[in-house]
């Protein structure tokens, strides 16, 4: 005859039995995560920044500006380069800049293009406070003419 009584008692001991036969893995044995060390801002002196580009019957559009951090930077640079693809690199076809002793700088050009070119834009954006800076780029996507 089958006691219920003596089941549950034999169950519980074969179960903690088995649950200490699986290997444990201790917090100090597993790696950190890619970029979980030691904790750096995201960025020191440069507030925001953005690119845009576009190309429209011939024309391509360039816009881009960067600002800096309220109460630390005092001066920003921007320098855009129009790139076109030439085999498996990028070629400089035109650069504007602009840089300010306040916070924010911007570039707003245009440039004709040739038809079936492929192009992008390049920014590269600074930020000063006092000697040191901080310079981060800007890549947008291909566009073809």
């Amino acid at each position: 005859m089958f006691h219920k009584k003596a089941f549950l008692p034999a169950l519980c001991v074969s179960l903690c039995l088995c649950g200490g036969m699986v290997p444990g893995v201790s917090a100090a044995a597993l790696p950190d995560p890619p970029g979980q060390g030691e904790i750096t801002p995201y960025a020191l002196f440069i507030r925001g920044k953005s690119l845009t580009f576009d190309i429209s019957a011939g024309v391509a559009a360039v816009n881009g500006w960067v600002t800096g951090q309220t109460g630390v930077a005092d001066r920003c640079r921007i320098v855009v380069e129009l790139q076109e693809k030439s085999g498996s690199s990028w070629e400089t076809v035109a650069t504007w800049s602009d840089e300010s002793d306040g916070r924010r700088a911007s570039v707003s050009e245009t440039k004709t293009v040739t038809a079936g070119r492929t192009y992008r834009a390049k920014a590269e954006v600074t930020a000063w406070s006092g000697g040191a800076s901080e310079t981060q780029t800007i890549l947008s996507s291909e566009k073809k003419a």
